[in-house]
């Protein structure tokens, strides 16, 4: 039920995002200009939203978790453990107007889903018994039970009962003879959460590369003629972001959080081909880079997309608005 819950709510949120792993063209107008009579001031600027989802997994040993194996023939963990651990994430654009207000979805287990009673459901009297003697009691009432649900089942027990009657019966077998287990081999309780980052991208940064000049072409009894040599366009460095740290005892923490694994965030352009710019034109748009964008927990890769980035695209500017 709450893995359902967890994965409706994601694809909710999911919608939000703008997807474009189809290696379509995003581009925006920007500048200044009239749209339906009113002044339009615009800027492409990129917004990454990360999601991660971490699983919690909590254990109890039973209290008789020792005699398993010697009254139920298995072995039972005789000590209490939890974990965290990265399930799922996924990174998308996401559109200024949809943040949400609440970045965080959370499920937590109630302590009484965890913990034992003070009095456990196989005492039946006040009489005080050992844990040896308690478990051996225990151990003869989950045979019982399974024993009396064969019967039902095969209509040797009981006088009648089909039907309704017959159902609501082996539930309440099965919810006692849980109960009885969990005494031996302990309560497991999984739980999710689900927590948003947004990251801005910053403007793209270039390596450097030397100016190219070219040599003089010299004619006898003419002056040196230096023409300007064509330059190399620079390329786009790849951008990271240190999104968040994971620790398998703690789970999601703060960026600047030592305890954990970092939660890294790349984003590597691509080569693409743009329209050429209008020397007569004075529309200006700004295409988006189609560039990849990995996100990845220690040196695991836990998500990759494809995403149109405008800080690694081109600015062009053409005659007259397009669609």
């Amino acid at each position: 039920m709450k893995r359902s819950l967890l994965v409706a709510i994601l694809l909710v949120a999911s919608s939000l995002f703008v997807d474009s792993s189809a290696q379509q063209v995003v581009k925006k107008r920007i500048g200044s200009y009239l749209e339906n009579g009113n002044v339009v001031v615009a800027e492409a600027n990129t917004t990454l939203a990360v999601d991660i989802t971490v699983e919690y997994e909590q254990f109890v040993a039973g209290p008789y978790a020792k005699h398993a194996q010697r009254l139920l023939g298995s072995s039972a963990p005789l000590v209490n453990k939890s974990v965290r651990r990265v399930v799922s994430s996924n990174v998308a654009v996401v559109d200024g107007a949809t943040y949400l207000a609440n970045d965080d979805t959370e499920y937590l287990a109630n302590e009484s889903e965890l913990a034992f009673p003070r009095v456990l459901p196989d005492r039946l009297s006040k009489i005080n018994l050992s844990a040896e003697d308690a478990a051996e009691r225990a151990a003869e009432q989950i045979y019982a039970l399974r024993t009396a649900r064969l019967e039902l089942i095969t209509a040797e027990l009981g006088d009648g009962v089909y039907g309704a009657g017959l159902e609501s019966a082996l539930r309440e077998i099965d919810r006692l003879e849980k109960e009885y287990l969990e005494l031996f081999f302990g309560k497991r309780v999984v739980t999710y959460s689900t927590k948003r980052y947004y990251i801005p991208v910053k403007p793209a940064e270039f390596e450097k590369v030397e100016i190219v000049v070219a040599e003089p072409a010299v004619e006898k009894g003419k002056k040196a003629n230096v023409e300007q040599a064509p330059q190399p366009e620079p390329k786009m460095l790849p951008a990271s972001y240190i999104v968040a740290r994971f620790s398998d005892k703690v789970g999601l923490v703060a960026a600047d959080d030592l305890q954990g694994d970092i939660v890294l965030l790349t984003i590597n352009p691509t080569d693409m081909s743009y329209p050429e710019n209008d020397a007569k034109g004075t529309v200006q748009y700004r295409y988006a880079n189609n560039a990849e964008v990995t996100l990845s927990l220690g040196h695991v890769v836990i998500s990759e997309r494809v995403l149109p980035i405008y800080e690694f695209g081109r600015t062009v500017t053409l005659l007259n608005p397009t669609r």
